[in-house]
This record gives structure tokens, C-alpha cells and sequence, in this order.
């Protein structure tokens, strides 16, 4: 028996290659969706030029693909724990792979953005809940906000809990997705699409001010 506090196993085991082509079908089914999220991603991300991005949880890069075909990206970084992720996500880029550099980390680790170095935008979908637990997400957020450049964005899409959740220790509240932004010291935070009882916000990381001004 476990509690609410306790952390949620894993439930579909994404380092299988036959097991993770199954979520992402049966994904493609169950969320139809997620297309416009993706070009929600690329409406924040458009007007930047020469964009560094991470992404987190990349999976199988479908958010990659649409970010590469329409923004001026510079550097790509896809971060998953999968091997298997990794391995059909550079199936579905083709060409467009090799502008993309696989890193094969998990999120769940405290240590994961070490030697990363500093990006643009730091973009994540339907992934953060893998933390396995909400109360993981702020502390997610803090790691994602050290290797975001000042004045550059993190974009932040998951679900949110409704009465319909299976598994409510995964999902925040509406409400409180936006306060783990806060909280993990972005500013300037925007909801810039909802559908599905998913939600993409947008948080800057803060330019530091320039103190020679008054």
C-alpha cells in the first residue's frame, strides 16, 4: 500500500523498442492534440533567431521535428532516459537528425543538466510528470532554469488534474502550474495554449538588471 506522498512506479517501459512504438501510437490516438501544441511551441519560439534549445523528455521527436522545420534553431539538444526514444526519434527526423545532439540522461536525477551548458529555450511535453510524483516538479523546473539563458524561456506542457485523473499524484492543479514556475524563479509566466486538460505555459528566466542605471 502506498501513500500520496510516495513516488509512482514507472508504468510502461519506455527503454523497450516495441513497448515505447506502442505508447507512441496509442498516444497519437488518445491525444490528437498534440499537433497543435506543437505549433503552439513554434508560435513562442518563431520570432527568436539562432535558438539554442533543450528539450526534456524528447521521446520519439516529434516536437523536435516541427521546432526544427519552423524556427531558426542554431543547436538541439534531445534529453531522454530511453536509448529506445532516442533511437526512433532519429528515425522520424531523417535528415534533420543530424542537427540534433541525443543525450541520454534521466530527469529524475538531481545532476542531469551538469556540462549541458546554457540555452534559449528549454521546451518539455507531456514529460514532466515522469518525475513520477508533483512534488517533484518545482525542483524539475529549478535544474531547467540553470541552464536557461537570461532573458530566455522555458515552455512547459503537461497535464493538469481533472475528476477524470487516473493518477492524481502525477498531476498539479491548473493553478498550480503555474505558481511551479514561480516558484522555480521564472517571470513574465503566460498560458499560450490549453486543450485537453493539458496546458502549455511560458516562463522567462530574468535578464539581470543593469545596475549602472537609475
Amino acid at each position: 500500500m502506498t501513500s500520496d506522498d510516495d513516488d509512482l512506479p514507472i508504468r510502461v517501459d519506455f527503454r523497450d523498442l516495441a513497448t515505447a512504438r506502442t505508447w507512441i501510437e496509442e498516444t497519437r490516438i488518445k491525444r490528437p492534440y498534440r499537433p497543435r501544441f506543437f505549433a503552439a511551441f513554434c508560435a513562442v519560439l518563431a520570432s527568436r533567431p539562432k535558438l539554442r534549445i533543450l528539450e526534456l523528455g524528447s521521446g520519439p521527436g516529434q516536437l523536435a521535428r516541427e521546432i526544427l522545420v519552423h524556427c531558426d534553431v542554431h543547436t538541439y539538444v534531445a534529453l531522454d532516459f530511453s536509448p529506445a526514444m532516442h533511437e526512433i526519434a532519429a528515425e522520424h527526423l531523417g535528415e534533420l537528425a543530424s542537427r540534433v545532439t541525443f543525450v541520454t540522461r534521466d530527469f529524475r536525477e538531481p545532476d542531469w543538466a551538469n556540462d549541458l551548458g546554457m540555452f534559449d529555450a528549454v521546451v518539455t511535453l507531456q514529460a514532466a510528470h515522469e518525475t513520477r510524483h508533483k512534488r517533484h516538479l518545482v525542483p524539475l523546473l529549478e535544474r531547467a532554469r540553470s541552464v536557461v539563458a537570461p532573458g530566455g524561456v522555458l515552455l512547459y506542457a503537461d497535464h493538469y488534474l481533472t475528476p477524470e485523473t487516473k493518477l492524481p499524484a502525477l498531476a498539479p492543479a491548473r493553478d498550480e502550474q503555474p505558481l511551479a514556475l514561480e516558484r522555480a524563479g521564472f517571470v513574465e509566466i503566460e498560458l499560450r495554449y490549453e486543450e485537453g486538460n493539458m496546458a502549455l505555459w511560458c516562463g522567462t528566466n530574468e535578464p539581470p538588471r543593469d545596475e549602472t542605471t537609475t
